[in-house]
């Protein structure tokens, strides 16, 4: 039961951020280089690395928090993406642009820190603590990587009409396409890093 609420506060914390954040975007232009229009900034909002990894994080929790045994092949998906798109999100941030990122208000700095911190370090350790674990295999680490690679995909196909870019190291615009697909290729090899060491705890776990 505790595992069940543990995760419903997880998902419904991450949706209220996320949410604080839209709305934000929608009605106010925070910066003169974001779009001008509410459906634009939103659009750019949710392009984000750190929103769509948070996002994944809070389904996968709601998953859990009605059925904490699933094992469909989606959900497995689903909860890998989560789990380590956010521990990337609270990596890159904190170690590469916390220096560079300042938020405009009180309640972005709050949503921010959330977003970057307090939501991965939770979803990291009710995995750690409660799993469910013996759902990371071959397959389900290939779909995943498959989904960032869209993901990777659509990012610069939309910065090449736009000239919008989520983050600094992947701006084609200001650094290149060389530097931008090297950045992409660093973030591909973490992310495959961090998949075998979620695989081998689980391993380990499964061992004892």
């Amino acid at each position: 039961m505790l595992n069940r609420s543990i995760n419903l506060f997880v998902a419904l914390f991450a949706i209220t951020v996320i949410g604080i954040e839209s709305y934000i975007y929608w009605h106010v232009q925070l910066r003169p280089w974001q779009p001008i229009t509410s459906i634009g900034r939103l659009v750019f909002y949710y392009s984000f690395f750190t929103v769509l990894s948070n996002f994944m994080l809070a389904l996968s929790c709601f998953w859990l928090a009605f059925n904490p045994n699933c094992n469909r092949f989606s959900f497995k998906v689903i909860r890998l993406n989560g789990l380590i798109g956010v521990i990337i999100t609270a990596l890159v941030y904190n170690l590469i642009l916390r220096a560079i990122h300042r938020p405009p208000n009180a309640i972005l700095s709050f949503t921010n820190e959330c977003l970057h911190v307090v939501i991965p370090a939770l979803g990291f350790l009710t995995w750690l603590i409660w799993g469910p674990f013996r759902r990371i295999n071959f397959k389900v680490i290939v779909s995943s990587l498959l989904s960032m690679l869209a993901y990777g995909i659509y990012i610069f196909v939309r910065g090449y009409y736009t000239n919008q870019y989520p983050y600094p190291f992947i701006n084609v615009t200001r650094i290149g396409y060389p530097k931008a697909l090297l950045a992409v290729s660093m973030v591909v090899v973490l992310f495959l890093g961090l998949a075998f060491f979620l695989w081998l705890i689980e391993y380990l776990r499964k061992r004892k």
